[in-house]
């Protein structure tokens, strides 16, 4: 029997197959792009999406023939909305995390209903980029709105790509503002205030349980057993955490994506006055039911990627251009808001900022300012948690960006921890395949799999040479946004 662990993103997905003992037999992956129809409008075209699913499934069951596929768990992108008519069909492209047209809803929301009302049922804060806003965007600008049978996620549209009946995992449900957090099943007060019928949303169910059986003509396509399940898996952090071994409260994992992303968890949700003015949600994590938070920025390996392309005239070679980063923190200071600004401050309107320029900067100075910046980011949602109780000493990483030395050892010295680099690349597809395993087998242990499989490749620790330097940008940088706030709301 062997598992296969899918991690859809916002611009690939990718595959990796595992036999019973976890050692990888087959891997694929396919690219698209995101579609900007407008400005701070962005979608992914849901058949291209569902085209590349069903390419990299393929690929993977044909290239597992001798151990055939039994179980397929996803990874999926949040804030990805989407309807679907009653024959399973997408009505619209995906609309994607960072699109900005739900804000009017957003705020409508927040004055009509109550942002802190909305946390202390949901656990989230609100915001355009969540499922719930986005839901009453479409219920006013949708075309023939009476054809939309279900409000969907990213994650339920793959599922209908493959010819099953979706179901919303509760981990991506819980990031969705309609989710009660405690009771664990669509809040009713909530549905009821936007005008959303139950039956317009998917039936629920647990990470790691089985969603429906692949119907026989998909597993002859894709060269899948037949009788392949799939397997309920979650939003993709959550999923990308427990492939990257977050089991327990008191350690974190940290993605280096297009988006940088901190997860760590605790026992119960944590509903406190301070982390909601900060934007900090309750999360379901999709193993052990521990609730999980993230702090994460929206502009990480999407404005590296601008910046080798704009500094470099579309030749430089990113994996190069962070190698040579100079050791000494930069005397640029930017501001990493090109996507908007995610945790704490969460605002879709902030923009990006280079700040300290002259005629002698170099194109690896402002290289160099931007990832001090995002580091800073980081650091600021990291001492939100401490004054919380929310502490830990080292930082688990993963992703493309943690390929790079110079970046993690960064990483350590501003924010002063341990950061591990793990061996597995794709956590995403490894913790999507554990929770198939968990689902086509409930004797199948994932606490106890774990620590043979996100094991650790090299640690980088901090170094007490740059601190003062790093303390000084910092204190800098913290009074970026609060100064220019207003200024970049009105460019």
């Amino acid at each position: 029997m062997s598992y296969l662990g899918l991690d859809v993103g916002t611009s690939g997905t990718k595959g990796v197959v595992y036999d019973a003992s976890f050692r990888l037999l087959a891997e694929s992956s396919v690219s698209y792009e995101r579609v900007c129809p407008r400005a701070g409008w962005y979608e992914i075209d849901v058949v291209q999406l569902g085209r590349a699913v069903r390419q990299v499934v393929a690929h993977c069951g044909h290239h597992s023939r001798t151990d055939p596929i039994r179980a397929l768990a996803c990874s999926v992108f949040g804030g990805g909305i989407s309807a679907l008519d009653a024959g399973l069909r997408p009505l619209l492209n995906i609309i994607s995390t960072t699109d900005q047209r739900a804000q009017p809803q957003a705020d409508e929301w927040s004055q009509r209903f109550g942002r802190e009302r909305t946390y202390r049922i949901t656990g989230t804060t609100t915001h355009a980029s969540l499922m719930l806003p986005k839901v009453l965007w479409l219920q006013a600008h949708l075309e023939q709105p009476q054809r939309a049978h279900q409000f969907v996620t990213a994650a339920e549209c793959v599922q209908a790509c493959l010819g099953v009946h979706p179901r919303m995992d509760l981990a991506t449900a819980s990031t969705t503002m309609l989710l009660d957090i405690v009771r664990r099943d669509w809040s009713d007060e909530i549905l009821a205030a936007a005008g959303i019928l139950r039956e317009q949303l998917p039936p629920l169910v647990s990470p790691g349980e089985a969603v429906d059986t692949l119907p026989a003509s998909v597993c002859e396509e894709l060269g899948l057993a037949r009788g392949c399940v799939l397997i309920a898996g979650g939003h993709d952090q959550q999923v990308c955490a427990l492939g990257a071994g977050l089991c327990e409260p008191g350690s974190a994992t940290n993605s280096l994506g297009t988006v940088e992303c901190i997860t760590t968890l605790f026992e119960q949700p944590l509903l406190r006055d301070d982390l909601l003015n900060n934007n900090f949600s309750n999360l379901l994590h999709v193993h052990g039911g521990r609730i999980a938070t993230l702090a994460y920025n929206f502009s990480a390996g999407d404005l590296l990627a601008w910046l080798s392309r704009t500094l470099g005239g579309g030749q430089a070679d990113l994996p190069t251009m962070l190698a040579g980063l100079p050791e000494e923190p930069s005397r640029v200071l930017a501001l990493p808001h090109f996507a908007g600004s995610g945790t704490p401050h969460l605002d879709a309107q902030s923009k990006g900022l280079l700040v300290g320029l002259t005629l002698q900067t170099s194109p690896i100075d402002i290289v160099r300012g931007a990832v001090d910046a995002t580091n800073y980011e980081m650091r600021q949602n990291l001492d939100i948690w401490r004054r919380n109780g929310i502490a830990f000493d080292h930082l688990r990483s993963y992703g493309k960006g943690a390929t790079s030395d110079r970046l993690l050892q960064i990483k350590a010295d501003i924010l002063e921890l341990e950061i591990e680099r793990l061996r597995v690349v794709e956590t995403g597809c490894l913790g999507a395949a554990l929770l198939a395993a968990r689902g086509a087998d409930p004797a199948f242990r994932i606490a106890e799999m774990l620590p043979c499989l996100a094991v650790t490749d090299r640690t980088f620790s901090p170094r007490a040479r740059f601190a003062e330097q790093h303390q000084r940008n910092y204190e800098l940088y913290r009074e970026l946004y609060p100064q220019l706030r207003e200024l970049l709301h009105r460019l």
